[in-house]
């Protein structure tokens, strides 16, 4: 296929931060009676935050107010930031200058807030990407295509032309209800999760074949 692009997803992606996510969503959600166990933080990675506290909540027969959430996801943020390894995955980020040297677009799209990306990105690994979509820059989320087809709408490309790599099933299911192909790497998450992708890869390397 003639790729002029690949939207990359951060968590678990291009940067090795599900471990921190984890361990912060579990600190703020026991205090809280909520336990949470990896699979189900790996499985809903992806999603919003706003919508990952505000179902948990709800479900746990709590009513909190906006400000309330709003200070549950602020200590939540605190604790990912304090202990979220900085940089790009070495072998993403090989593959990411790998394509800028073959003329193919990088881009980045999250469910994280610009906040967080920041937090473990350094000015010139975010350089390396054309666009980046947080969080911040909609308001419905994955596993909406919402956040994939501004990705689209961004990079003026048609979605033949535009690749996914994504690590999680509502990513995945966001990018092909966006008309992507999307391919999906076995970072956090075993194949038999991510069965939704056009294809599923071990290594970095391997989505070359793809290109």
């Amino acid at each position: 296929m003639n790729t002029r692009a690949v939207f990359f997803d951060l968590d678990g992606t291009l940067v090795d931060s599900m471990p921190a996510h984890i361990h912060a969503w579990r600190t703020v959600l026991a205090d809280l009676g909520i336990m949470l166990d990896d699979l189900y933080v790996q499985l809903h990675e992806g999603e919003r935050a706003e919508d990952t506290i505000i179902r948990l909540t709800r479900e746990n027969g709590y009513s909190f107010s906006p400000v309330e959430i709003s200070d549950l996801l602020d200590r939540k943020r605190a604790l990912y930031r304090s202990r979220a390894p900085k940089g790009l995955i070495p072998e993403a980020r090989r593959l990411v200058e790998d394509l800028r040297e073959s003329s193919v677009e990088c881009h980045i799209v999250t469910g994280s807030v610009r906040s967080n990306m920041n937090g473990v990105l350094s000015p010139d690994e975010l350089a390396l990407f054309c666009h980046i979509i947080t969080a911040n820059d909609y308001s419905v989320g994955k596993p909406a295509p919402d956040p994939y087809l501004m990705a689209l709408e961004r990079s003026g490309l048609p979605a033949s032309q535009c690749l996914v790599l994504e690590n999680a099933p509502l990513g995945i299911q966001s990018a092909k209800a966006a008309g992507l192909t999307t391919i999906a790497i076995t970072t956090t998450l075993p194949a038999e999760h991510l069965r939704e992708a056009d294809h599923v890869i071990t290594h970095y390397g391997d989505m070359k074949r793809f290109l």
